[in-house]
């Protein structure tokens, strides 16, 4: 009888001891380690930073423990510090974001979450220039009021494209309205041919665990949009109002699907008949079916000198649903789509993203309103300092009764042509980089080359792919990555492209971020028709 207490005893003693081994540890403590734009820890100080960071507010602690995914006394969970490192990026107010831990016992750690602001006050003199059109003007950009995570923009800007001249910009977001889960978003756009205005409350689907998203927003823009018969623009006048809103149930907390339903409505006036697009005065009623996969690894030098969070995974949606005609040339039809997405790393340093949409009226003896667009790219990496990146994209569409315009030009990716030059209803383009990342640093500035291809193509309905010409350009070109930035800000592009066509140098190419990423991201995607995009100026 002894000996079988005993065997109990020493039994449970190895289960207990068992369990403990795999116990995970509990966060004892949250610490906040928040850095100023200048820190005196950092490598990039000099003997100006006080006088700079004073010109900055510090970001508010709350706005940092409202995207914390954890809280003191939960089990520690690596998934839920990652997703927080990521979402903290996300908001574009730091320069750097890590959260890891610090063992304090055999069963506890504390999570520290550090964050170095970027300089959230951006005062600049605004210039582009490409494709025979040159932009200059100024901006008043605040990212961060007072701290609070407010982004206000003020900008004024002299555009050359057809004699557009001075154009104004305010806009105004907030990503968590009075520390809940609702954004909202404003802006307002006017130069003498158009106006745009804007609003829109959202609650998005802010983590990888929430169940419920939604939101709803209204524009109303008039003006004249430009169209180019010949090369030469064409005034559409027009005045268009819309209302969205959409409600979205998501099941899941990794591999995730959603039910998601849509509501919108355009009411529009054109003057010009032959201007109709397609769902003009029309109210949609859509229903989605959707799924998606997001796996995250932090990279660095394949866009940029900043830690990116690269995606790879998938995401499909069914979208179908009922279009209603409000009178005014409205066509009311059943309509069908559908759009899947995959990425990888299919090697090593091998990765592909691959995309394919497509969407249709149906019902009818014929289908109307069809539309395919496929788009591909991906990266090499040949060093930690070395990538090859490029991507695909062609939009194509049948039976389209109604106006489309896409053009070809820098916008577009086709550096060294002129804007607006080639125009249809049809597009392809590609593009190719070799991108260098020297880790050359100066100060807060990085620096890197790249030697680039372009080539693509428009086209109209009827008119079969081997009947139109291609275009091409190769060139080379100079970034500077400036490293207190994230995302697009972060980067200064000089481009110097060769026309092919024209076998000369066409001039320099500036603008901010790089042409394309090098990477995918797949994200929910609220239903809607496809193929409504249409380049109007």
């Amino acid at each position: 009888m002894m000996c079988r207490l005993l065997s109990c005893s020493i039994l449970i003693l190895l289960l207990c001891s068992s369990v403990d081994a795999f116990a995970q540890p509990v966060i004892r403590d949250i610490v906040l380690d928040q850095r100023d734009v200048f820190d005196r820890r950092h490598n990039d100080w000099f003997f100006a930073g006080d006088i700079l960071n004073a010109f900055h507010t510090m970001t508010k602690p709350y706005l940092i423990e409202d995207e914390l995914l954890f809280e003191e006394g939960d089990d520690l969970d690596t998934v839920d510090l990652l997703e927080t490192e990521r979402n903290l990026r996300r908001t574009g107010l730091f320069s750097a974001v890590r959260v890891y831990t610090e063992p304090v016992g055999a069963d506890s750690v504390d999570v520290v979450v550090y964050c170095q602001d970027r300089f959230s006050l951006r005062p600049a003199i605004l210039f582009g220039t490409g494709g025979g059109i040159t932009n200059i003007g100024g901006k008043v950009d605040e990212i961060n009021v007072a701290g609070t995570g407010t982004k206000i923009l003020v900008q004024g800007l002299y555009r050359t494209e057809n004699d557009i001249g001075w154009e104004g910009l305010v806009q105004l977001y907030q990503r968590r309205l009075f520390r809940t889960e609702l954004s909202l978003n404003a802006s307002l756009m006017a130069n003498q041919y158009r106006t745009d205005q804007t609003l829109g409350i959202t609650r998005p689907f802010r983590t990888l665990s929430t169940p419920v998203a939604y939101s709803i927003s209204g524009t109303n823009a008039f003006g004249r949009d430009f169209a180019y018969v010949n090369k030469q623009p064409i005034l559409l006048p027009f005045h268009q109002r819309s209302l969205n809103t959409w409600i979205s149930q998501a099941y899941g907390d990794r591999d995730r699907l959603f039910m998601t339903g849509s509501v919108s409505a355009d009411w529009v006036q054109r003057t010009i008949p032959s201007s109709r697009q397609a769902f003009d005065n029309t109210a949609r009623l859509l229903v989605a079916f959707s799924s998606i996969r997001q796996n995250f690894q932090r990279s660095v030098f394949l866009n940029g000198y900043e830690t990116e969070d690269l995606q790879t995974g998938a995401w499909g949606t069914a979208v179908m649903g009922r279009v209603f005609s409000m009178g005014n040339g409205g066509e009311s039809m059943w309509y069908i789509g559908g759009q899947a997405e995959q990425s990888a790393y299919v090697a090593k340093d091998v990765y592909l993203f691959g995309r394919v949409g497509a969407g249709s009226r149906f019902g009818d003896r014929r289908a109307k309103y069809t539309y395919l667009e496929v788009m591909g790219l991906g990266h090499l990496r040949i060093s930690p300092h070395v990538v090859i990146a490029a991507r695909l994209r062609s939009q194509t569409a049948w039976n389209w009764s109604a106006f489309r315009q896409l053009v070809l030009d820098n916008d577009a990716g086709l550096r060294g042509y002129a804007a607006n030059q080639l125009a249809g209803d049809n597009r392809l383009i590609g593009n190719a980089e070799f991108r260098w990342f020297p880790d050359w640093k100066v100060w807060i500035l990085g620096l890197s080359g790249a030697l680039f291809y372009d080539g693509g193509t428009v086209w109209n309905q009827g008119t079969g792919l081997n009947g139109t010409r291609f275009h091409h350009a190769v060139g080379f070109g100079i970034r500077f990555h400036n490293l207190k930035a994230s995302g697009e800000d972060a980067t200064f592009r000089f481009d110097f492209a060769y026309n092919l066509d024209e076998r000369r140098f066409t001039g320099i190419i500036f603008t901010t971020d790089q042409l394309f990423s090098a990477f995918g991201q797949h994200q929910f995607k609220v239903p809607d028709v496809f193929g409504r995009d249409i380049d109007v100026e």
